[in-house]
């Protein structure tokens, strides 16, 4: 027998400090691989570009039990390892009801065999005909448009009498019948509670059931303490669905867990929102008041409209669902309009457990944009809510997209100085700043961190980043007596330099024959959400393979640096007292020679 043996070397972030751990691991010492430290895990939203994604992700420990080890991810009779929070958010919401579903009615079609893993021409013919595993299969383009058509043309008069083609009806069909109704989930276990109680198993590692946070948006003025009639986006906060959160759980006991992934994937409802949300923001102006009279009118007419929204059903209302929740109203949304990550909501049920099971280490997988959600929590720049907060959305090809942003800054620069005025006060009216929503902050203060962290991702297309969780009511994140620091890990699904060796080295010369694919290695695998060319919402089978086995080959490629990280969460678990190069650097720039000294020591030499 072979034996794998992964030296597991790694030097903590440069910025934040340094933790080097020596392991050795195979597959006769699986323990070895194990570091037992809480986690959590976000499976971003994104329709099925986020299925797809999580998916490849979560089928690497499947097959390579060392991976599996490191993420910790484990199923069998006598071992039940995962992360204790797994918060989701849209696709990812609807991901997760699949997975927690099938993975207890164990097959052997839940997954495929990654096709590059196999040689030509047995992996040319996968890429093209491979279908995608059970947890998968809902996003086969072939399927998946089938099966909307049919829903449509079955529930065309029911959702027109209710809210229309966008409304109530419309949102819980087109979630349940293409993601769910599939399912072996029986007649008894479909309320939210007792699909918890049967699907969200018990950790032999921490003694503790796992906790599943499922991500939404509520417009709520006041839970934001905001004036009562204000559903502008300053009262649209992220918030969750808990498994487990003691004195909420008979509230949910009659609603079904369709409804609950319904509204975590509610993209329809925040549309239809979205453009009476403006009025309620701020429209300071950068050179000029705003306009009093046009804001009292714009909000008059929010409001008005909001109400008739939520009577007619066009919107969901958390009314719909517990009577007398919110008096007034209080519509949900996708959660991708508030926290795609979904961070937000993971921090905010970390801090609800008790402090030795308090997850340390955070990985989020979502779209290329979620780097925008991250400075978004740290209140360094706007929420990305024209991409719904992180999704790849392009009316032509990505690249050009990206090429047509770098374009825009390029052209600002040159700009004089009155057209620079205007385009930033458009820019202000419009963009979405809310610095009371910051959730995160660099360890120590020390503004490198986030540098390194992103240029770290678009190398490798993974990063970490040692963080301060900032507690806030806004954010429902808890105050705690000491500061809670975790290790934040992003896969980045951007082009990176792995991405493109690894479709230069696996992807068959007929896939590259293909127009849409023949420049793949610029942008793979940082697909538009709703490309026609990849199978519109879903995905054909070329486009699907090459993504889920992109998603396991950057688990099993990145499986060192992910331990690395993991061992950092332990160390800040363990109470250990992590180094700030940050004060380091402050010291010693204390110790500068002033402009005196300087002179007399030159003139003494």
């Amino acid at each position: 027998m072979i034996v794998i043996i992964l030296s597991l070397l790694y030097s903590g972030a440069a910025t934040s400090g340094s933790h080097v751990t020596n392991t050795t691991c195979g597959v006769q010492n699986l323990d070895a691989c194990v570091i037992k430290v809480p986690e959590a895990q976000g499976w971003s939203g994104g329709a099925c570009l986020a299925s797809m994604a999580e998916a490849g992700w979560v089928r690497s420990p499947v097959i390579n039990h060392i991976v599996g080890a490191i993420l910790n991810i484990e199923w069998n009779k006598e071992n039940k390892r995962f992360p204790l929070i797994t918060g989701t958010n849209s696709g990812g919401s609807m991901f997760g009801t699949r997975y927690f579903t099938l993975r207890e009615h164990r097959n052997a079609v839940n997954w495929n065999y990654p096709c590059y893993l196999l040689h030509n021409p047995y992996s040319s013919v996968c890429f093209f005909h491979n279908k995608f595993g059970t947890v998968g299969r809902e996003c086969d383009a072939e399927i998946f448009n089938v099966v909307i058509a049919a829903t449509q043309t079955a529930y065309k008069n029911v959702m027109n009498s209710y809210g229309g083609p966008s409304g109530v009806v419309a949102t819980y069909c087109f979630v349940y019948h293409p993601f769910i109704s599939d399912l072996p989930i029986t007649a008894g276990e479909r309320t939210w509670w007792a699909f918890i109680r049967r699907y969200m198993e018990f950790s032999t590692q921490f003694g503790v059931n796992g906790n599943w946070a499922v991500a939404h948006t509520l417009v709520s003025p006041q839970a934001a303490q905001s004036n009562i009639y204000n559903y502008g986006l300053n009262s649209w906060l992220s918030r969750s669905v808990n498994a487990y959160r003691g004195k909420a759980a008979s509230t949910l006991q009659n609603i079904t867990v369709a409804w609950v992934v319904a509204a975590s994937a509610n993209t329809q409802s925040g549309f239809a929102l979205f453009p009476f949300a403006l009025a309620g923001k701020s429209w300071d102006g950068l050179a000029a008041a705003s306009d009093g009279s046009a804001k009292l009118f714009s909000m008059i007419l929010s409001y008005v409209t909001t109400k008739k929204l939520i009577l007619a059903h066009s919107i969901m209302d958390v009314n719909d669902f517990i009577p007398g929740a919110c008096n007034g109203g209080c519509p949900l949304l996708d959660g991708g309009f508030t926290d795609n990550g979904p961070i937000t909501p993971i921090l905010a049920g970390s801090l609800r457990m008790a402090p030795v099971n308090r997850p340390t280490w955070v990985v989020s997988v979502g779209a290329a944009s979620n780097m925008e959600n991250v400075k978004y929590l740290m209140g360094t720049g706007p929420f990305d809510i024209y991409n719904m907060g992180a999704i790849n959305y392009c009316p032509v090809e990505v690249q050009i997209c990206e090429m047509m942003d770098k374009v825009k800054k390029l052209q600002v620069d040159t700009m004089s100085k009155q057209d620079t005025t205007e385009y930033y006060a458009i820019q202000n009216a419009f963009g979405v700043y809310r610095p009371e929503v910051k959730a995160l902050s660099p360890y120590c203060g020390d503004p490198l961190n986030y540098d390194m962290f992103e240029k770290t991702c678009e190398a490798d297309a993974v990063c970490d980043m040692w963080a301060s969780v900032v507690p806030s009511r806004i954010n429902d994140i808890a105050f705690t007596p000491d500061v809670y620091v975790v290790v934040f890990v992003m896969v980045y699904l951007h082009a990176t330099p792995v991405s493109s060796r690894f479709v230069r080295i696996y992807m068959p010369q007929d896939m590259w024959d293909i127009q849409y694919y023949e420049h793949m290695d610029d942008w793979f695998p940082n697909f538009d959400a709703v490309a026609p060319q990849k199978g519109g919402t879903a995905f054909t089978k070329i486009a699907g393979n090459a993504f889920m086995d992109y998603m396991t080959y950057l688990a099993m490629r990145m499986s060192s640096y992910l331990s690395g990280t993991k061992s950092n969460a332990k160390s800040i678990k363990d109470g250990e007292q992590l180094a700030c190069h940050y004060q380091d650097y402050r010291a010693i720039s204390g110790m500068t020679s002033s402009s005196d000294d300087f002179f007399r020591a030159q003139a003494a030499r």
